[in-house]
């Protein structure tokens, strides 16, 4: 299977929604962090940030919150 097809499998099930939800909660967190984050420290948490995106990007968080709307 491919990335994709394991992703649509797991997107059929609760407990992927509230895993989804969490990393969605930590990218909220990195923005905040980032607000405030010294100059030095500034590219780590964007990092953060992009490999946030990514990971939410290709879950479909949308498509989760429709399905799962109590997560």
């Amino acid at each position: 299977m491919s990335l994709q097809e394991d992703l649509n499998v797991l997107m059929q099930h609760e407990a992927f929604a509230g895993l989804v939800k969490e990393v969605v909660r930590m990218r909220e967190d990195s923005i905040r962090e980032l607000q405030s984050a010294e100059i030095d420290r500034l590219p780590q948490v964007s990092g953060k940030i992009l490999a946030y995106d990514e990971i939410i990007s290709l879950c479909n968080v949308d498509l989760l919150r429709k399905r799962f709307p109590g997560v």
